[in-house]
C-alpha cells in the first residue's frame, strides 16, 4: 500500500488506503462461461473432456489488498487430469480492489514449487488489463501422480510517470492441478459415457426388427462394451456378432460359425491378459447350505438366502483408487451375461448393471446382490446356480 512522508520531517510517514488508486490490483479467476456444466450445484464443469471442479477444502491465500467481498466468494478450482501431455485452463482478469484506478499492469504466473516435468508454456509474465482473459497452458511429462498449484501475482507496470504503484507480488489468483495416472484397471469417465450411450441405444432396439436394426443379445452387448472401453485394439478378435436368424442351439454352434460366445470372449480376454482369471460365486439355500454338487456349483429347488462370498465386496476390493472399473458377469453357466460398472469415490461405491434387457440400471450394492440372486434362481432350470465375474484391464498386462 502506498506511503506518504511529512514534508518537514521525512521520518514521519503515513500509509493511506486512499492511494490505492495508483495500484494495479487484479483478481484472476477461473472462466467458466461457455463450458459444459456437469453439476451446477457442486460447480463441476467440463473442459477438454476433463472435469474442473470447485474444491471447498482449498484456501485461496489471496493478498490482503484484494477486497474482502471478493475474497469471501473467491473459489479455488481444481482440474484433475489423466495421461494428457498438454492441458489448458481459462481465466478472466477483473478488478480486485474498488479503489484501484490503474487498470493495467503485469501479472506473473508461477508454479507453487519447482516440479521436474511440469512446464508453463503460455506467457509466464504479461501485461494485462481489467476485464481481459488469459489462457493458462501447461506441458506435463510426469512419471508419477502429482498435485500442485498455479499462482498469479501482480504489480504495476510503471508506465505512468506520476502515478507509479509500489505494491509487488500481489497474490491475485490460484488454481489446483491434480495429475492422476490410471491404474491398470481404471477407465476414463469419457469411456464410460460412450458405453452408456451404446447400451441405452441397444436397449431401445430390444423389441425391434431384425437385420441391421436388431439389438445385440447379451454376449454381443458386453463384447461391444469391451471393444469401446479398449478402443478396439488391433489383434483382439472376440468373434463375429451372433446371427439369431440362423439355427444355433448350443454355444458350439456359434463357435463353428465364428461367432461370439460368452465363454469364448472370456477365454480370449484372459489369455490375452486383458482380464484376470474369472471368479465363481456359489449360493446358499434357506437351510444355510452351499448349493454345490461334487465340489462345483449345483442346483436346488429351495429358495436362496445369499452368496457364500459376497460378489459386491469382491468387486469393491478390486478397485484400488477413485475411478471407474468394469466387470463382466454371467449367471448359471453363461445362460445370461452382463456388464457391471463400479465407480469408487473415497469410501463410497456406486454400481451400474448393463445388458440388452435393462439398458443401464443404477443400483446400490445390497440391491445388486439381491438382483443377482433373483435371476440365478429364475434361470436355474438345467443349469448350475452360480455367478461368474471377471475384471477388465484397460490394457494388456
Amino acid at each position: 500500500m502506498p506511503t506518504v512522508s511529512q514534508s518537514d520531517n521525512p521520518n514521519v510517514t503515513k500509509t493511506s488506503p486512499g492511494l490505492m488508486m495508483d495500484e494495479f490490483i487484479p483478481l484472476v479467476s477461473f472462466e467458466k462461461d461457455g463450458l459444459k456444466v456437469i453439476n451446477p450445484a457442486k460447480l463441476i464443469f467440463e473442459h477438454e473432456e476433463e472435469e474442473i471442479a470447485y474444491n471447498d477444502k482449498e484456501d485461496h491465500e489471496l493478498s490482503e489488498h484484494i477486497d474482502n467481498e471478493h475474497k469471501r466468494i473467491y473459489r479455488v478450482y481444481q482440474r484433475t487430469t489423466s495421461e494428457k501431455e498438454k492441458i489448458s485452463f481459462p481465466f478472466s482478469i477483473t478488478k480486485g480492489n474498488k479503489d484501484s484506478d490503474d487498470d493495467d499492469g503485469i501479472i506473473t504466473v508461477r508454479l507453487s514449487e519447482e516440479i521436474e516435468g511440469v512446464t508453463i508454456t503460455s506467457e509466464q509474465e504479461f501485461t494485462a488489463t481489467y476485464d481481459s482473459k488469459y489462457n493458462l497452458e501447461l506441458e506435463l511429462k510426469l512419471e508419477e501422480p502429482k498435485e500442485f498449484y498455479i499462482d498469479f501475482y501482480a504489480k504495476d507496470d510503471e508506465d505512468d510517470e506520476w502515478n507509479i504503484g509500489e505494491l509487488k507480488n500481489v497474490h491475485c489468483g490460484r488454481v489446483k492441478i491434480v495429475v492422476h495416472y490410471k491404474n491398470e484397471w481404471e477407465f476414463d469417465k469419457t469411456q464410460i459415457a460412450k458405453i452408456r450411450k451404446y447400451a441405452i441405444a441397444n436397449n431401445l432396439k430390444y423389441n425391434g426388427p431384425g437385420d441391421q436394426n436388431r439389438y445385440h443379445h447379451c454376449t454381443d452387448t458386453h463384447k461391444h462394451i469391451i471393444y469401446k472401453l479398449l478402443d478396439k485394439p488391433s489383434g483382439l478378435d472376440l468373434g463375429k456378432d451372433q446371427n439369431h436368424e440362423a439355427v444355433r442351439l448350443v454355444p458350439k454352434d456359434f463357435e463353428k460359425a465364428g461367432e461370439s460366445t460368452t465363454d469364448g470372449v472370456r477365454s480370449k480376454l484372459i489369455s490375452s491378459t486383458y482380464a484376470e482369471t474369472s471368479k465363481t460365486f456359489t449360493v446358499m439355500d434357506t437351510d444355510n447350505n452351499e448349493v454345490i454338487y461334487n465340489g462345483k456349483a449345483g442346483n436346488t429347488d429351495k429358495d436362496l438366502i445369499g452368496f457364500k462370498e459376497s460378489p459386491i465386496e469382491y468387486m469393491k476390493s478390486k478397485c484400488p483408487d477413485d475411478g471407474f472399473y468394469c466387470f463382466i458377469g454371467a449367471y448359471n453357466a453363461d445362460y445370461h451375461s452382463f456388464t457391471i460398472i463400479v465407480n469408487k469415490s473415497g469410501s463410497k461405491f456406486s454400481f451400474e448393471f448393463i445388458d440388452q434387457i435393462f439398458g443401464v440400471s443404477s443400483k446400490k450394492g445390497a440391491e445388486l446382490e439381491d438382483f443377482f440372486l433373483t435371476y440365478i434362481q429364475a434361470w436355474k432350470s438345467n443349469f448350475p446356480m452360480k455367478l461368474e465375474l471377471y475384471q477388465l484391464r484397460n490394457k494388456k498386462k
